[in-house]
């Protein structure tokens, strides 16, 4: 039973565990704010991460609304 939990809890994140330091990201569009791209991870901290935008904005994200950019 707690496999089948932990397994539940896992999808339900998507790739926050796989996003780290220095990582490229986009951030999906919705309550939170519009679609950006081409983000770098700066810092991570709990599910949240300091992201660095093209023009030099940074933000504070949740890592839920963040998809790796693979490369």
């Amino acid at each position: 039973m707690t496999s089948l939990l932990a397994s539940l809890l896992a999808l339900s994140r998507g790739n926050a565990d796989r996003i780290t330091v220095n990582d490229r990201v986009n951030r999906v569009a919705g309550l939170a704010g519009g679609e950006r791209v081409d983000g770098r991870v700066l810092k991570i901290i709990g599910q949240r991460a300091r992201v660095c935008w093209p023009q030099g904005q940074k933000t504070e994200e949740d890592l839920g609304n963040l998809v790796l950019i693979v490369e």
